[in-house]
Parts: structure tokens; sequence; C-alpha cells
């Protein structure tokens, strides 16, 4: 396989660093070793506004390039933030191996297995329910995990416990009781899925998720 069978002129890729910063660009032109985007946009997540405005706090670092393929499937790369030597205002992006550009799932979020401790309580119920968990699985939009016991409510907040490197970040969200699954004589799959979490948080579970498929694949 070579770049060509992911990349191509017109296509637009989605690029976010590690601290939330995203735009939107056009591919003009590629090769081996740059891809280059034009009609740069900065996309606010929070209110779907978009906007020009510079792009300096992005340039120099690495960040995630994300794209829809020719086949209509969902890819993503790890990449570094340049500005083009050019007249017009364009970016470069280092080209990425071929090997490193993942397939995401079809899903809205990549889902990775992953044990993350977690608390839950219930809400909307007289009854005061406080679960500490960890995930069989975790995405973006929500998570899984195995219980002993069946649950009773559709609500839940809870708070999602988060290692980045030395740093445990506590990250607090609100679920929907998506499904629960009996899978044997005495285990639950239950899934959640959020219905209310900081676009900042949710961030750093799919940064999280993009880190780990890259560590798996090495």
């Amino acid at each position: 396989m070579k770049l060509q069978n992911y990349i191509f002129a017109n296509q637009y890729l989605d690029v976010q660093d590690d601290e939330g910063n995203m735009f939107v660009g056009r591919v003009d032109t590629f090769d081996e070793q740059v891809i280059t985007l034009a009609n740069i946009t900065r996309l606010d997540r929070m209110t779907s506004a978009e906007e020009r405005i510079p792009l300096s706090k992005m340039l120099n670092k690495e960040a995630y390039a994300v794209f829809v393929g020719n086949d209509k499937m969902k890819y993503q790369f790890r990449t570094v933030v340049t500005r083009a030597d050019t007249e017009q205002f364009q970016i470069h992006l280092q080209s990425p191996e071929v090997d490193d550009i993942i397939k995401i799932q079809n899903r809205d979020y990549l889902r990775i297995s992953s044990s993350l401790r977690c608390d839950l309580n219930a809400v909307e119920t007289e009854e005061q329910l406080q679960l500490q968990i960890y995930t069989h699985d975790i995405s973006g939009g929500g998570l899984s995990f195995y219980s002993r016991q069946p649950i009773q409510n559709n609500k839940y907040v809870g708070t999602l416990y988060l290692y980045k490197g030395n740093n445990e970040l506590l990250l607090p969200f609100k679920a929907d009781l998506v499904y629960m699954n009996q899978v044997d004589d005495d285990r639950y799959k239950i899934a959640l899925k959020y219905s209310d979490i900081k676009e900042q948080h949710r961030n750093h579970i799919i940064r999280y998720a993009l880190q780990e498929q890259v560590r798996f694949r090495r």
C-alpha cells in the first residue's frame, strides 16, 4: 500500500493537538514527506461555529489527523504541524508511514479495551447507589464494564480516572444505560453512553484511545 491509497487531492483532514486545539484543512498537494493543507478553518466543537483565526498555537507540535478515505472508512495518524513557506496561508503535515495509518472502527469514536477506575452514582432514584468499577472498554462516546450484580437504574453520574504521564486526570460525566446483558450465571456486561461530558474531557479520552491503539500496534 502507498500513501496515495489513503490521501488524495481536495480531501479534508481534521487535525487536533494534545491541548484540544483543532482545525480542518483541504489537501492541496502531498508526497511521501509532506501533506500541504489549504483553506484552513478553525473549528469550535462546543458551538459548531467556524471562523478563520491564526493557528500559531498548533505550529511545530505533534497532532492527530483524522480523515475519511476512498473506501468511506475513517482513519487517523500522528503527525507534526508546521507552516508552509508559500504566499497563501497553508499548513504542512509530516506525511505518515503507511503502516502508521490506523483505521478507526466503524463507530462515532474509536473504542479500545482498557481497564480504568471509574466511580458511578445512580441518579433519579431514592436509593444512594454507588459503584466503583473498572472499565472493560472505553471510547469518546461511552464505556462498558462487567458486574456481578445487575443494575436497576438508567441514569448515572460518574468520574473516570485517567493517567496522563505521572498525573491522574479526573473526568466527570453523566451517562445513560445502553444495555445490560447477562454473559454467564453471575456476571453482566453493562454499557453506558455519555449524555453530558465536557469536550475537553472527551478529548482526553479520545487521545488516550488513539495513543493506546498506536502503542498496541508497535
